[in-house]
């Protein structure tokens, strides 16, 4: 009885307990677009998960509606990616560029 009245006032003004999802089978080209996000906004690829998830949830439809675009029906294509990683490179050699004009 002890312990089960030490576990109850362990979590007593604590935030309520997060759900955590082990997911599978997640297409290559979603991957590549969540990772990229996380990259983006310089956050955890979970943070990214969980923000993304959050953010379909508050739209209108069913839940099923709401998660299609993480399935893979409105994955980004290969060439959209390119692009992104392109640009990605672009960005960063000019950050280079910026900061060693900034140091001279």
């Amino acid at each position: 009885m002890i312990a089960l009245c030490l576990h109850a006032c362990y979590y007593v003004g604590m935030p309520t307990r997060k759900i955590q999802y082990t997911i599978r089978g997640v297409p290559p080209a979603t991957d590549r677009r969540l990772r990229k996000l996380a990259k983006i906004r310089g956050v955890s690829l979970n943070e990214v998960v969980v923000d993304e998830l959050s953010a379909q949830n508050t739209s209108k439809g069913s839940l099923v509606d709401s998660l299609d675009w993480f399935f893979g029906s409105n994955t980004i294509d290969d060439a959209t990616i390119k692009f992104l990683e392109e640009d990605d490179k672009i960005q960063k050699e000019l950050t280079r560029k910026q900061w060693a004009e900034d140091d001279n």
